[in-house]
């Protein structure tokens, strides 16, 4: 049988998971600022454990829910927490309805600093790309210049030929 306590405690679980990812989004923002390859290498690491252990929770979660509508009588599939709070016991409707927004509020953080990060190695490959193209050698006229190594031999005695002559 599930208690009602059980689904609370998976959303403060899921709750503490995203508050590490926030941590470790703010960490890959220094990382990524000092370009080092090696730290972030590391949290990547860290971050891929975080979300097998997110992946654990939000099966433990969905299957929590699930069980308590079934032994409650309802059997829907999709249910949303709107409708999940409309059949939870009003003594403990408020707890859950604060992890819910703790949760939310974490989800809503990560995504924009993920998305400042993105800014952020974009940004960092775009200075890389322009390095890049600054070091390589420009042929300004690669076309329209004179070649360097004699291929034929149809220049004039002046070594020109017939198209490099004055006016």
């Amino acid at each position: 049988m599930v208690e009602n306590k059980q689904i609370i405690t998976v959303f403060q679980a899921l709750t503490a998971v995203h508050e590490k990812f926030n941590a470790q989004a703010l960490q890959k923002e220094e990382v990524v600022k000092k370009g080092d390859i090696p730290a972030l290498e590391k949290l990547l690491k860290e971050e891929s454990a975080l979300v097998q252990q997110l992946r654990k929770l939000e099966q433990t979660r969905h299957h929590l829910v699930q069980t308590w509508l079934e032994e409650k009588g309802f059997v829907k599939e999709d249910v949303t927490m709107d409708k999940l709070l409309q059949f939870y016991p009003e003594e403990e409707r408020e707890d859950l309805q604060y992890w819910q927004q703790c949760l939310m509020t974490e989800i809503s953080k990560l995504k924009q600093q993920n998305e400042f990060n993105q800014q952020l190695i974009e940004e960092s490959l775009r200075f890389v790309n322009m390095s890049l193209e600054s070091m390589q050698p420009k042929n300004d006229l690669g076309n329209y210049e004179r070649p360097n190594r004699k291929i034929n031999q149809s220049y004039s005695s002046e070594g020109r030929s017939i198209f490099d002559s004055k006016a």
